[in-house]
């Protein structure tokens, strides 16, 4: 299983533009997705990022709580 989440820059037409991502389950496979935060220069970019940042952070988190608590279930490790 994947768990993650990351910042790309990203350089279109000379301007640098930030996105997230992160890891999701859908259709039951482990998928990347994308979500655009707004211009590098914008300084309004560096508070959502850093908001969306946080919360990824607590769904990997909780992700990874869910696989040790299954692993603990099924009686053994992977």
């Amino acid at each position: 299983m994947r768990l993650g989440y990351g910042v790309r820059v990203k350089r279109i037409r000379e301007r640098d533009y930030v996105d997230v991502w992160r890891y999701e389950t859908r259709g039951g496979r482990r998928v990347q997705r994308f979500e655009y935060v707004g211009p590098l220069e914008d300084p309004g970019t560096e508070r959502k990022l850093a908001s969306l940042i946080e919360k990824f952070q607590g769904q990997a988190m909780e992700e990874f709580r869910r696989m040790v608590r299954a692993v603990g279930a099924a009686g053994g490790s992977r």
